[in-house]
């Protein structure tokens, strides 16, 4: 019965990320001059974790997602606010019209650190 509580121990000290909405949707237009849609997400680490950095990466070369800030001081106990920013790569916006998929994932230190999960992900449609 001793392992049983040691185990519950460990696995609640592992630092999770708590999403305020998980999956996220960007929609925009693509038009020429401006194709380019954001969106607004909270996340908190549970325990809380210091130096932590978010990466971003998408599904195709023809979007950009960007994430601002992109670093914070400490995650958790307390939300903090993210804008995601999704645009278009391409020289003729009507070229990336379609539905993406793509994630924003915290890592510890710097984007080469360890990941905290989960990590979000964000669906992007471009009408």
């Amino acid at each position: 019965m001793v392992g049983a509580y040691v185990a519950v121990g460990f696995a609640s000290s592992t630092p999770k990320v708590i999403w305020s909405s998980n999956p996220v949707t960007i929609k925009f237009t693509a038009t020429t001059g401006s194709s380019s849609g954001s969106a607004t997400d909270f996340f908190k680490c549970a325990p809380p974790v210091t130096n932590v950095v978010l990466s971003t990466s998408v599904s195709s070369t023809k979007i950009k997602l960007t994430v601002a800030p992109t670093s914070q001081a400490t995650c958790g106990p307390s939300y903090d606010g993210e804008t995601l920013t999704a645009m278009c790569q391409t020289m003729n916006a009507a070229q990336c019209r379609g539905t993406y998929t793509g994630t924003v994932t915290v890592h510890r230190s710097s984007p080469y650190g360890n990941t905290i999960p989960p990590s979000l992900t964000v669906n992007i449609v471009v009408n």
